[in-house]
Order: C-alpha cells, then sequence, then structure tokens
C-alpha cells in the first residue's frame, strides 16, 4: 500500500513541474535585454495581444533553419532580424516562473514563392 502511494506521489511531482512551463507562440515585436514583447493570437486584419515576459539570465535564444532544425543564436541576431522585419519574427518563447528560459525564432518561406534569380 506505501508503495503505490510513494509511487503516485513521484509521479504526480514529476507532472507538476513539467505543467509549470507554458509556450508561448506568436509574432516577437520587441526585444530589450531584460524584456520580450510577443503578440498572440493575431489574425488577417485584426490585431492579437501583446504579452511581455521578462528575460531569464540563462535564457537560450535559437534560430529555427527549418521544421525540426535550429541552429545556437543570439540576442544581438533576434534584434538584428527584428531590424529587418518591422512588423515581427514568428517564434516560440518558454516561460518558466513568469521568466523566459528559450527564444526559438525564425521565419518561414512560404509554399509556391522562390527566390527570384540574380543572373
Amino acid at each position: 500500500m506505501m508503495r503505490k502511494f510513494v509511487c503516485a506521489s513521484v509521479v504526480l511531482v514529476l507532472v507538476g513541474t513539467i505543467a509549470l512551463a507554458e509556450s508561448v507562440r506568436g509574432t516577437i515585436t520587441k526585444i530589450t535585454d531584460d524584456e520580450v514583447t510577443i503578440t498572440v493570437g493575431r489574425k488577417k486584419g485584426e490585431k492579437g495581444t501583446e504579452k511581455t515576459y521578462k528575460l531569464s539570465a540563462t535564457a537560450k535564444v535559437l534560430r529555427m533553419k527549418g521544421k525540426d532544425d535550429t541552429q545556437d543564436s543570439k540576442v544581438s541576431d533576434l534584434k538584428k532580424a527584428l531590424e529587418e522585419n518591422k512588423r515581427g519574427v514568428l517564434g516560440v518563447i518558454e516561460v518558466k516562473d513568469d521568466k523566459v528560459t528559450e527564444i526559438k525564432y525564425g521565419t518561414l518561406r512560404r509554399k509556391g514563392k522562390k527566390k527570384a534569380d540574380t543572373e
């Protein structure tokens, strides 16, 4: 009986710890050295809700290269991407205890549109 109780407690703690982290998907519109602003729920012709989160000192920044591939990046690279794209950059941020622990960002090419040849 005691073994079942201990196992159930361990499972509950593990599941509860995993559930504390939150993934927020949207358009990253602004980043400073200590904050990230992301717009979520934006649809064509409508404005989304802006959310601002504190940036953790140990936050990882990753650039998405494809559907499942990422490469290490820096906050300065993300700032440069935001300067190039005034409307923002697509991204996913991981939030734990109201602090951003990981940022994944990148731009997606639309299907059917190819880069023009420069020859």
